[in-house]
């Protein structure tokens, strides 16, 4: 069989699968074994043997350390102290309670490093509280899903954790290279926000005074989950410990407030905790696992050369580069989940944008803030399921609503593909 039809095939059968709602692990697992039967020529032992391989990697090692830190943080009630400090800060201006939200889901993304997860947090917490203030449900859900969304691009970052095993990126620098899009999209976020509420008049009634002791009382309760993100980032700054090791830290720091602080997780708690994470991670890694297998055919069956003939007479131009990687996984966006999108495209793309100058972490973050958009796009948009399961709103009432989020974070993409400085600065300090 050519390869074209092969690759057309597998990747015809993975979007079906996909589409009929299939876990994208599955999808992919299915469509990459059915290629190999086709092929015929190739042992399967060899899909067990790349499996294992791309997830026997000390750099992913991170990843279920992080997912634990999200149950931690939702269980030990440090969500909500954050989520208070915020509101104390903004929720006296009009329509207060959505700058809260993103505010919060930047906060939460400092510790926890996972979209779906502070998107699940935010939205059983804000949107109820928001409904009774004269917020639409489906206005407030949007606003979750947007905020959600930062947290992959806020350091500490899972994908950024993938990308850095793809490529030997610095995970430490993509980490700081995050820093300012991750602020300048929260921005970008209030500033929609604040256009909505003024034209639909939301957020004027829930509007209170503000309050130094508020203020003070909520900063009191939220200083120790807050000092967790300088702990994580001062360390992989200076040195002390790696990306990895700092999801490490995260847990540990976390469950020493939980337990002995808080007091609001008892030892028995510890079990589920864990047993939870270990599931989220599992995903994840099969995930990871099955697309190695499918961008290994992929390779084998020159399907690298189709995406580099897009670069033929652009190597001369940086932002044109940058434009077509963009567009790439902004496409792929709307089909596949962001792991499963780095695998199989990162690999080839890479060698494409070293050979042509441009600097990694810069690549590698505008990335990852095209895979956050992507899980606020459907029909894939892990952020806007969650949100919905949560807020208990039906997914198409949120789509409409959070269009505005999804032009502002496209417009950010832009930003930084013409100002790659905005992440390089912060990255220059990490060695």
């Amino acid at each position: 069989m050519a390869s074209s039809t092969l690759l057309l095939i597998m990747i015809a059968v993975f979007l079906v699968l996909a589409l009929l709602g299939l876990p994208i692990a599955i999808s992919i697992g299915v469509a990459s074994l059915g290629a190999l039967l086709m092929q015929g020529d190739i042992p399967l032992t060899i899909m067990a043997q790349r499996m294992y391989s791309s997830v026997n990697s000390v750099t992913l090692m991170g990843i279920p350390f992080f997912m634990l830190v999200g149950n931690i943080m939702g269980r030990s009630g440090i969500t909500a102290r954050l989520i208070r400090f915020c509101n104390a800060i903004v929720g006296w201006m009009m329509g207060g309670l959505c700058y809260a939200a993103t505010l919060a889901g930047m906060m939460l993304g400092a510790v926890s490093g996972s979209a779906p997860a502070s998107t699940a947090v935010l939205s059983s917490v804000m949107v109820p509280k928001m409904e009774e203030l004269g917020y639409k449900r489906e206005f407030s859900s949007a606003i979750m899903v947007a905020s959600g969304s930062i947290g992959i691009i806020i350091p500490p970052s899972m994908p950024m954790i993938v990308l850095g095993s793809l490529t030997g990126i610095s995970v430490g620098k993509l980490f700081m290279g995050g820093v300012i899009p991750g602020i300048m999209i929260g921005l970008s976020f209030m500033i929609v926000s604040f256009f909505v509420c003024k034209t639909k008049g939301y957020g004027e009634a829930a509007r209170v005074p503000f309050s130094m002791k508020e203020l003070w009382e909520s900063f009191k309760q939220a200083i120790l989950p807050m000092i967790a993100p300088i702990i994580i980032m001062g360390g992989i700054m200076s040195g002390v410990f790696t990306a990895t090791e700092s999801a490490v830290v995260a847990v540990v720091y976390t469950l020493f407030l939980g337990v002995f602080i808080y007091r609001t997780i008892a030892l028995q708690d510890l079990p589920k905790l864990f047993a939870e994470a270990m599931l989220m991670a599992a995903n994840v890694m099969l995930i990871i696992a099955a697309s190695s297998v499918f961008a290994w055919i992929l390779q084998s069956n020159n399907f690298g050369q189709i995406i580099q003939s897009l670069f033929s007479g652009t190597l001369h131009s940086k932002i044109l580069i940058m434009v077509i990687v963009n567009l790439i996984f902004f496409a792929g966006g709307f089909f596949l989940e962001g792991t499963a999108m780095q695998i199989m495209f990162i690999p080839i793309l890479y060698p494409i944008v070293t050979l042509a100058g441009i600097d990694p972490v810069a690549f590698g973050v505008t990335v990852i803030v095209n895979i956050a958009l992507g899980t606020i796009t459907p029909p894939v948009a892990v952020c806007l399921y969650v949100a919905s399961s949560s807020a208990n709103v039906a997914v198409e009432k949120i789509i409409k609503e959070v269009i505005p989020y999804v032009i502002a974070l496209a417009v950010d993409i832009v930003i930084l593909i013409l100002c790659p400085q905005l992440i390089t600065f912060m990255a220059q300090f990490v060695s």
